[in-house]
């Protein structure tokens, strides 16, 4: 289209009425003297697409909802794998923490621990005899030893409440001949 064709088109566009379609209609005009082979084609009605695009939107959704599954199905399956490989080490902790119980208790059963100081050369006393030790001997040897092991400077609840520390003070204090 030429200039003077477009500004013609603008014109009509403006000076038509408001309730007219938008698409404004050419009609041809017949010049006599011009041997033309063209001619204006009326505007033909505009075919929506929208029914394409709405059917490729829906298959376009159906596709990624279908790949968003199958990522999340392979994702739990992947996790499932993980999860039984963790309860089967699990199940061969315990069983192995069982049999280390079950060991010790062999280890340290009494008939055990006999046959193992018999071997030794050890045997059972025939009588009991209990000897008393008076709190000044414990003391002057938990004095004497005390920078031996640290457990003697700092013994526990059972020795302290025998009396035998209350008497250290005093016997660490005195002359010694």
């Amino acid at each position: 289209m030429t200039s003077s064709a477009t500004a013609r088109a603008r014109a009509r566009r403006q000076l038509q009425p408001a309730g007219e379609a938008s698409v404004p209609t050419i009609q041809p005009r017949r010049r006599e003297d011009s041997g033309s082979h063209l001619r204006v084609v009326p505007p033909q009605p505009v075919r929506r697409r929208s029914n394409v695009s709405r059917a490729t939107l829906v298959v376009f959704t159906l596709t990624i909802f279908t790949i968003g599954v199958i990522v999340f199905q392979a994702t739990i399956a992947e996790q499932q794998l993980r999860l039984d490989a963790l309860t089967k080490d699990l199940r061969l902790a315990e069983s192995h923490y069982d049999n280390l119980r079950q060991e010790r208790a062999e280890l340290l059963s009494p008939s055990r621990l006999r046959e193992e100081a018999v071997m030794m050369g050890m045997y059972q006393g025939l009588s009991t005899k209990f000897v008393e030790v008076s709190p000044e001997v414990v003391a002057e040897v938990m004095s004497s030893t005390a920078k031996m092991n640290p457990l003697f400077a700092d013994p526990p609840a059972g020795v302290a409440s025998a009396g035998a520390i209350a008497r250290i003070q005093p016997v660490e204090g005195a002359n010694r001949p």
